[in-house]
């Protein structure tokens, strides 16, 4: 019963997949009802690129004059199973109809080859000739390949909808808006910084939001020992003071409990975290990909987000003497983003400004170090923008710099850090900045900031607030304790 009903809804998404609709044969149907009428339909499917409608396929079994074996009564209950099509996982009918299809093809092409084994009559002379027959059936007629990709029918619907590109929360409501919602699967993101400005630390708080967010989440460190990033994320997320972490952690019992403790006050299940070390320029894009394809069949997991620090100091295998660094990051950002796309993860990673960058209370594109190779490649590039003053005053900016996906290039926001933790807050009292405000304004009439309507920032910010004024800064904020300075 479970095979038959399986049957008819395998039967309907066959229909409307060009992929799967050539290689099914009526004759994979185990019910001689579902065979005939799949033979009707798929006539019409493969004729005006669709399946036909229950009207239609009523219509088609009277022109054939099979009226008698498929009632109006069968052709209803087919149709009703079509509704619960749509409550099928994509993914799951992926993975198995592929499959059913090969299965169901084998089987046929055997019983071909026993029917022609015993209905010829073998003698010495036609031995061989009869064996590649066989041969060439089960080789050629079981050559199925699914693996071909046609790309997408601008023309269908359901190519427009943005299935893929479901988006996963960062944490932070700043970064969420640039991205239009956060991470997706094949995204590459990338966060610049001079020397010492936070790059790692900002790389921490992300793989931790992505953590307590639920998301499946590796971390690949060229830079740091595996031991210095479980303690910033351990520090931040078990409240554990930075500084005093290494004594803390020698009590193995109450890490235990602390780590047990963090699992269960969750609001929801908390995404797994491992944390790799490779040293310095000896780890490839190959390398990376292979280890955390390793871990996933291990653990029996699909990872989410991954995070790297760093590109800068990743291996190319393509050359991997190259001194041309320009081709290096070049290279290499293409074959993050590939690994991405191709693996269904988001990547995300930093990268060094030029000296230009160094110390500086803003950053632009011209601050990347070989700027058109990553920024051709990466989606998202936020800076991260910090300068010896705001450190004492405990205090970043995050700024856009190229975008992808919303037109947020050369906004700001403001955010924080509790040094004690290593814990990097957003400002939700300080307003976006759109640092082209004066431009726009000037040169293209915008009345109001981007990402902000004129109502919102005169309910955040207070209705004494003119939107119209080129920046909105707020600044003050609590001296936190500034332990931890080895942070940079």
């Amino acid at each position: 019963m479970i095979q038959a009903y399986q049957e008819q809804i395998f039967w309907h998404y066959i229909l409307d997949n060009k992929l799967y609709l050539n290689t099914t044969k009526p004759e994979f149907f185990t019910n001689p009802t579902l065979r005939e009428m799949f033979d009707i339909a798929k006539d019409h499917s493969q004729r005006y690129g669709e399946a036909p409608s229950k009207n239609q396929m009523a219509e088609l079994v009277r022109v054939k004059g099979a009226t008698e074996t498929i009632s109006e009564d069968i052709i209803n209950a087919l149709y009703n199973a079509k509704e619960q099509l749509k409550t099928y996982d994509q993914k799951w009918l992926e993975e198995n109809v592929g499959p059913w299809i090969r299965i169901r093809n084998l089987d046929n092409v055997m019983r071909k080859a026993i029917a022609y084994m015993k209905t010829s009559q073998i003698t010495a002379e036609n031995a061989k000739s009869t064996v590649e027959t066989v041969r060439s059936m089960l080789t050629t007629e079981t050559a199925i390949d699914f693996d071909f990709n046609l790309g997408s029918d601008f023309f269908d619907a359901a190519a427009h909808l943005q299935t893929r590109l479901a988006r996963t929360s960062t944490g932070y409501d700043y970064i969420d808006k640039c991205m239009k919602g956060g991470y997706w699967k094949g995204s590459l993101i990338g966060l610049l910084g001079g020397p010492k400005s936070g790059k790692s630390t900002w790389l921490t708080n992300l793989a931790a939001r992505s953590v307590t967010n639920g998301y499946h989440t590796a971390y690949i460190t060229l830079e740091l020992q595996e031991e210095l990033v479980n303690m910033r994320i351990g520090s931040n997320l078990l409240e554990l003071p930075l500084d005093d972490y290494e004594k803390i952690a020698e009590d193995q019992d109450l890490l235990k409990k602390k780590l047990n403790s963090l699992k269960n006050s969750a609001f929801k299940p908390l995404g797994n975290l491992h944390v790799k070390e490779f040293p310095s320029s000896t780890a490839s894009v190959n390398d990376i990909t292979s280890y955390l394809k390793k871990v996933q069949e291990i653990l029996g997991i699909k990872f989410d987000n991954i995070f790297i620090d760093y590109i800068n100091i990743m291996k190319n295998w393509r050359n991997p003497n190259t001194e041309n660094t320009y081709m290096k990051i070049k290279q290499i950002s293409e074959d993050l983003r590939a690994m991405a796309m191709e693996n269904e993860w988001a990547v995300i990673t930093v990268t060094q400004t030029n000296r230009g960058g160094w110390d500086s209370e803003d950053l632009r594109i011209t601050d990347v170090s070989e700027s058109a190779a990553l920024i051709h490649t990466v989606d998202l590039l936020f800076g991260i923008i910090t300068s010896p003053e705001m450190k004492a005053r405990s205090e970043y900016y995050l700024k856009c710099l190229a975008n992808r996906v919303a037109g947020l290039e050369n906004t700001r926001k403001r955010f924080t850090i509790d040094w004690k933790y290593a814990r990097i807050a957003e400002d939700m009292n300080a307003q976006m900045e759109d640092m082209d405000f004066i431009l726009n304004h000037t040169v293209g009439g915008h009345s109001h900031k981007r990402g902000s309507s004129q109502s919102s920032i005169a309910a955040t910010v207070g209705s004494n607030v003119d939107p119209d004024k080129p920046e909105i800064k707020i600044n003050q904020s609590p001296e936190n304790e500034r332990s931890g300075e080895g942070l940079f």
